[in-house]
């Protein structure tokens, strides 16, 4: 087949995909719970992987549709694999490692070279210091629990899932747990999408301050029927044409939102304007879009770009 596409206007309405970001984390609360109904999921390969893991560590899942219902994950029961397989989703990876500290067995994750590259750092000191199994190869790590309650200390400067994956697994340990996070945070809007999702099932986080959250013990997950918001990330590369002179209407997005990524809005709009400064330290998806939005006006001078290195790409090598 051979398309031709001639320079135009672009023109129409569209919706915006469902939020990946939030369905991961409401899948894995919702696989937390007895049992919960999640709509308007979205299934990429990423959520996928969730899913399947999810399904190894003893969930049951239904699929009708786009939507999924699934729940009863018991970390007193034990699992149905020790094989968890993550494909390229660092969202999984990091956010269920914590969950598969809590079943005192040893579990694999596995994945891409690409994806076993990225950093685990956090996890990896968090099990030394704590005497648990933490072995990592190029192809999978392997990590074996029981993780115990009390007071983690962690980097903000190396990624927010990180503390979003110990704050789905300390809620459910029979003491109180705290998180001290070290140094600047970055992402930090990642957070507050993770202290919603949390709240939605009924599982109470507190933050007394930027840099310290308090999580009670032996919390439970409550069955709930929810729906996925839009992606404000997604919905960027649509929007984005309107900063190119067209005419494109997206519907589907919350204004209510915890998305740090709803910056874009007004970040298209500093491009179109000029040649400003944009620190995308909390929202390095909207780079490669950002970039293509600068590029085709006045240019930007962009910070905080550091982390877009270590990716499922070098994000800022592949847009120049």
């Amino acid at each position: 087949m051979v398309v031709t596409i001639n320079k135009s206007t672009a023109f129409g309405r569209v919706k915006a995909p469902p939020s990946k970001s939030m369905a991961h984390r409401y899948l894995i609360c919702a696989a937390l719970s007895p049992e919960s109904e999640i709509k308007g999921v979205g299934f990429s390969e990423d959520i996928k992987a969730t899913l399947s893991c999810l399904e190894a560590l003893g969930a049951k899942a239904e699929i009708s549709g786009n939507t999924v219902k699934i729940g009863g994950i018991n970390i007193e029961k034990g699992i149905k694999s020790d094989n968890l397989f993550c494909n390229e989703s660092g969202s999984t990876l990091r956010f269920l490692i914590p969950l598969c500290l809590l079943f005192d067995r040893e579990i694999t994750l596995s994945g891409s070279k690409r994806l076993m590259q990225r950093s685990l750092s956090v996890y990896a000191d968090i099990c030394t210091a704590s005497g648990l199994k933490f072995s990592q190869n190029e192809n999978s790590v392997t990590v074996k629990g029981k993780i115990q309650a009390g007071k983690y200390s962690v980097r903000g400067d190396v990624s927010s899932q990180f503390i979003s994956g110990l704050m789905f697994a300390l809620p459910l340990l029979p003491q109180d747990s705290v998180i001290d996070i070290t140094g600047a945070l970055e992402s930090g809007s990642y957070l507050g999408m993770t202290v919603k999702a949390l709240a939605d099932f009924g599982v109470r986080i507190s933050r007394t301050d930027e840099h310290t959250i308090y999580i009670k013990g032996n919390q439970t997950y409550k069955p709930r029927s929810l729906t996925v918001e839009g992606d404000y990330s997604n919905a960027a590369f649509f929007d984005v044409l309107n900063a190119l002179g067209g005419n494109v209407a997206v519907s589907g997005l919350s204004e209510d939102t915890c998305q740090g990524d709803a910056v874009y809005k007004k970040l298209f709009g500093e491009i179109v304007r000029g040649c400003p400064e944009i620190d995308i330290s909390d929202c390095p998806d909207l780079g490669p879009v950002l970039m293509a939005a600068a590029a085709a006006n006045n240019g930007a001078h962009f910070t905080g770009t550091h982390r877009l290195k270590i990716k499922e790409s070098d994000r800022g090598a592949a847009m120049a």
